[in-house]
């Protein structure tokens, strides 16, 4: 693992120019912190304006240029004077008037010359899409550089999928799996350790379940709501002439409407709406819990599909404005249904509580209460994700607060405009271990951000957590914009031109 234990801003940008005024490097305070440079895509007419946008736009915004100077001697003043005269003697850019095969050489020289001055960067977080024109018909190709791209060492990872095929037969047979995602559950031979592995850092996203106070509840005044006084106000039933046809056409329409309401306010829901808040103060996943969720997405597709006219087969004939008014209901229910009561979100929730029951029901429940007794997290490969899962997931296996890595941000356009360094501490999560236990986290070359972030914060907790394996891959800084640090100015965001993305 790397010793540069940073989360700060980082270059992220999507840019499609350059600044063509621009023809020497700028000095570290140059550039105002309340005055940032935009590009745009007009301002690209040849390769020196190319060379310039990322020049500027990496001296503006990239954040380890202290520890790569301190690694290498890389120095970005000197990569501007020794690179600039390179690009601007490229003389073509796409032109209809350019000759087509030194464009495609010039082509090929500047990528040479992007990969001399990425290649070196130790930032794995750190890469560039480059567009670049190949030929005087507008045609351009793209081109992705990264540090340590020219490095032809065997990678030594193990891919997830690997270790799916493998592990799969060797857990228990109550192991939870998501084939392209998780695996976890006791070893068949040592049932006292827990193995866990997992693709990435979206456990938040995926495994989290995640709920209102109460779903299918909405007030009474909500004026989404479809109620029969709207319905007897509607114009086109009204000009429907026989009142006997009016009134079959309405009680049709009417017997929808209370189909549905009466769901809302089924046993179901009520009882699933009851179990919410004991799982919000235990995270515990009751089996009533469940069967109440299934019960509930069970009686929906039994209801009238109040959104295709043949439902109303029966009626929409019997008057020409029967249709009109047939009409104006299914938008009227869709905007009842969809937004007054919210479906959609109390179908989300049910089906993440069916969904994810094992994860809780035998990882995260026997962890908080303590059965749990050794855990082998497997993060080779593990290429990061979401900082959210520092709370989902790793704070689990904290039991004291403490300093695991000191971080800083970008404060300015400057290229050494930062923040002082200050501590990033865990926090014993709500429903984690309730003491510590041995736990052993594999990491490889492609082990990265949060698969690092949270080997730093377990091995903070004490010698009862090992780090075994390879050197991971660095990439422990965060992302983000000048507009971070420069009064949120808007980012212009472009889809034209030499596109530049750099995370």
């Amino acid at each position: 693992m790397r010793k540069i234990f940073i989360k700060s801003l980082l270059l992220s940008a999507t840019l499609a120019a350059s600044m063509a005024t621009v023809s020497s490097c700028s000095n570290d305070d140059s550039t105002s912190i309340t005055d940032p440079r935009r590009f745009a895509a007009s301002d690209v007419k040849s390769y020196a304006n190319l060379f310039e946008v990322f020049w500027h736009t990496m001296d503006q915004r990239y954040n380890y240029f202290s520890e790569q100077k301190q690694i290498d001697g890389y120095n970005w003043d000197n990569i501007y004077k020794e690179y600039h005269p390179k690009f601007e003697a490229l003389q073509t850019w796409g032109r209809e008037t350019d000759d087509e095969g030194q464009i495609n050489a010039d082509y090929l020289q500047a990528k040479e010359y992007f990969t001399e001055i990425i290649d070196p960067i130790i930032d794995r977080h750190f890469n560039v899409l480059i567009y670049f024109p190949i030929t005087n018909k507008n045609i351009i190709t793209s081109e992705y550089f990264y540090g340590g791209m020219t490095n032809t060492d065997v990678a030594r990872n193990y891919p997830f999928a690997q270790k799916y095929a493998y592990m799969q037969n060797n857990l228990a047979t109550n192991s939870v799996k998501r084939q392209n995602f998780l695996l976890a559950g006791e070893v068949k031979t040592n049932p006292d350790i827990y193995y866990m592995s997992f693709s990435d850092f979206t456990l938040s996203s995926k495994m989290q379940i995640t709920l209102f106070d109460k779903y299918l509840n909405p007030d009474a005044g909500n004026s989404l709501l479809l109620t029969e006084a709207k319905i007897d106000a509607n114009p086109s039933l009204n000009y429907i002439a026989d009142p006997a046809v009016r009134e079959q056409v309405k009680a049709f329409t009417m017997n929808v409407l209370n189909e549905w309401n009466t769901f809302f306010s089924s046993a179901e829901v009520e009882n699933f709406n009851k179990e919410i808040q004991g799982f919000k103060n235990t995270e515990v996943l009751s089996d009533a819990f469940v069967q109440n969720a299934q019960a509930a997405l069970a009686k929906i597709p039994t209801l009238p599909n109040y959104s295709q006219l043949a439902t109303y087969n029966s009626v929409i004939n019997l008057d020409f404005y029967a249709y009109y008014y047939i009409d104006w209901f299914i938008g009227q229910m869709s905007q009842h249904v969809t937004y007054g009561y919210n479906l959609p979100s109390f179908q989300q929730a049910a089906a993440s509580v069916i969904n994810n029951q094992a994860f809780y029901k035998q990882f995260l429940n026997p962890l908080a209460k303590g059965e749990i007794k050794k855990v082998i997290l497997d993060l080779r490969s593990n290429g990061g994700g979401a900082v959210l899962d520092a709370r989902f997931f790793s704070d689990r296996f904290v039991t004291k607060e403490t300093v695991f890595a000191y971080q800083r941000t970008k404060e300015g356009n400057g290229r050494f405009n930062y923040t002082p360094w200050i501590e990033a501490k865990t926090n014993p999560h709500k429903f984690g271990i309730p003491a510590n236990i041995p736990i052993a986290i594999l990491t490889d070359r492609g082990s990265a951000s949060m698969s690092e972030i949270t080997t730093l914060m377990l091995k903070s907790q004490g010698n009862q957590v090992v780090s075994i394996g390879d050197y991971s891959a660095g990439a422990t800084a965060g992302l983000g914009t000048t507009d971070d640090f420069n009064g949120g100015t808007a980012m212009l965001w472009l889809v034209v031109g030499l596109l530049f993305i750099c995370r």
